[in-house]
């Protein structure tokens, strides 16, 4: 599967549902050249300019459940 597919799938916490956003990043092990994880982010908003950084979750891929047509369900994250 190509990066650009997996960036266009929303990112869902499978025990409550939440969205967390998608796809931005991949964390790469330099050794291995193996994805260790994601970096998730949600979507801008209207006038998030003026609230300043976004807000970067980092997903392992340990944590994911499934990768589905549209969606990829992962365990809960904590803040």
């Amino acid at each position: 599967m190509r990066f650009s597919a997996v960036q266009q799938k929303e990112i869902i916490e499978a025990g409550n549902g939440r969205f967390i956003g998608y796809i931005i990043d991949a964390e790469v092990c330099e050794k291995t050249g193996n994805i260790i994880a994601f970096l998730v982010a949600e979507p801008k908003k209207f006038m998030s300019f003026i609230q300043g950084e976004d807000h970067v979750r980092k997903v392992l891929i340990n944590d994911i459940l499934v990768v589905g047509k549209d969606v990829i369900l992962v365990k809960e994250i904590s803040e």
